[in-house]
């Protein structure tokens, strides 16, 4: 009798499991948001020259777990996560996108939103586009914790708290001549996101909008370009003409903010 009812426990907890996951062991991404679900709306006016990209969602789940190893190849659970892209709605004969995104995903899984990242880029039929890897800007809104890498370029995280967040950010093309790596890549540049005044990243309570209208000042380039040969500091061409050397791989921001 313990026997069956060891196995019976086994049953309900590998069916269970089985409603999570599917058949295949892998959890059931399906997002389905309650009635009573939270909503954030994102609001993004598109500068001309610039294309805005799909967003990027980034749930998490407490109940639909993943497997992680340490150093020690040892296991532990963590979270269970789930991608999801998202495009913003147009409106006619306007430059405003709009996205409107569940932070109670529902589901199965009981998916919570951990992160969204909105990226943009310089349009591709812009003639400065031409030889270049083009880079996304993005910035990054985070609603809990195992959120979305540090690789975007956006600095870390910094808190915020409110119904309404508006972000009005001064933005200038930028152009790394690269000799080592023998490559040109071209992105917007709005300040060293090392510091906080300039970081892309908000860690957010409360809030349900989101207002994003970047100031892309499209005819102001900055090209940087590394010493050929090396050694040597890399070399800043503002567009007033005038050039400079850099100790890091960022122009002076003061300098452009007064020639926009």
């Amino acid at each position: 009798m313990k026997t069956l009812n060891s196995l019976s426990r086994a049953a309900v907890i590998g069916s269970a499991f089985g409603l999570l996951c599917g058949c295949d062991n892998r959890p059931d991404r399906t997002l389905s948001p309650p009635e009573d679900a939270r909503w954030v709306t994102v609001t993004f006016r598109v500068p001309e020259g610039i294309a805005l990209q799909p967003a990027e969602l980034l749930y998490r789940s407490a109940q639909c777990k993943s497997v992680r190893y340490n150093s020690s190849n040892e296991p532990h659970d963590i979270p269970g996560y789930n991608d999801v892209e998202r495009l913003f709605s147009a409106q006619e004969n306007s430059n405003i996108r709009h996205l409107r995104v569940a932070v109670d995903g529902g589901g199965r899984c009981h998916w919570q939103l951990n992160s969204l990242r909105v990226s943009f880029r310089i349009a591709g039929d812009n003639p400065l586009v031409k030889g270049k890897e083009v880079i996304d800007t993005s910035y990054i809104f985070d609603f809990g914790a195992y959120g979305l890498s540090d690789g975007y370029g956006t600095g870390r995280a910094k808190a915020f708290s409110g119904e309404r967040l508006d972000l009005k950010t001064d933005f200038f093309p930028m152009v790394f001549i690269n000799h080592m790596f023998k490559k040109t890549t071209l992105k917007l540049f709005a300040g060293d996101t090392n510091y906080e005044q300039w970081r892309r990243r908000y860690r957010l309570s409360n809030t349900d909008n989101i207002y994003l209208n970047p100031l892309v000042h499209i005819n102001k380039l900055v090209t940087l370009e590394s010493p050929n040969p090396p050694p040597g500091n890399i070399t800043a061409l503002y567009p007033d003409g005038s050039r400079e050397d850099i100790p890091y791989i960022y122009p002076d921001h003061d300098k452009l903010l007064s020639l926009k």
